[in-house]
């Protein structure tokens, strides 16, 4: 099986952003991510516009590359003070740069404050080769990091579990993260830009 990158999509890129990325959030902003290994490239891009969410992915992995394009409309559910948010709308997928997958994407997510800093929670789905992606990210306000445990898959044997700790950089808008593949057995390094 071929080695794969983390097979982020924008949505849940975009959702760990806004709930992690800074103590209040604002309903319009941009993220951009670059995940890099030794056989392996992802990029991010994504922007929200009030419920409205758009981005896309870029992934280049030992044996192909994908592009991945996304669209989402945002319902929040239960508790307005810290609602489950329900993000739905269609995905376009360019596998191996040569044929086009259309499908849905349905995300469910959810964020806190905690006495140690925030914790937040995702899940997402895709009809795109049954996809699936979770994520749990613990934001440590004493040494201003964010721990995120992912893990994902699809009908295709695809599987990957990682961790990863991000720091921000002081003053600006970008973090710098590393982590470990378990099925892949790899290290990545990363940095991230978040106007969130």
């Amino acid at each position: 099986m071929p080695c794969r990158p983390l097979r982020l999509s924008f949505l849940s890129v975009a959702a760990w952003a806004v709930a992690c990325g800074a103590s209040v959030v604002r309903a319009d902003g941009y993220f951009a991510q670059a995940d890099i290994s030794v056989d392996t490239f992802t990029g991010v891009f994504s922007m929200q516009r009030g419920p409205l969410t758009f981005g896309t992915v870029y992934s280049d992995y030992e044996g192909g590359e994908d592009l991945n394009v996304t669209a989402a409309y945002a319902f929040p559910l239960g508790d307005p003070a810290m609602p489950v948010t329900l993000r739905v709308g269609p995905a376009l997928q360019y596998e191996g740069l040569e044929e086009l997958k259309v499908g849905l994407r349905v995300v469910a997510e959810h964020y806190r404050p905690t006495d140690f800093g925030s914790l937040f929670l995702l899940g997402e789905v895709s009809s795109i080769d049954k996809a699936y992606f979770g994520l749990v990210a613990f934001g440590l306000s004493g040494p201003d990091v964010v721990i995120e445990l992912t893990h994902q898959g699809d009908d295709d044997d695809y599987r990957e579990t990682a961790v990863a700790v991000a720091k921000p950089v002081p003053g600006t808008d970008f973090s710098v993260r590393a982590g470990y593949k378990f099925r892949a057995e790899e290290v990545f390094l990363g940095v991230s830009w978040n106007t969130f």
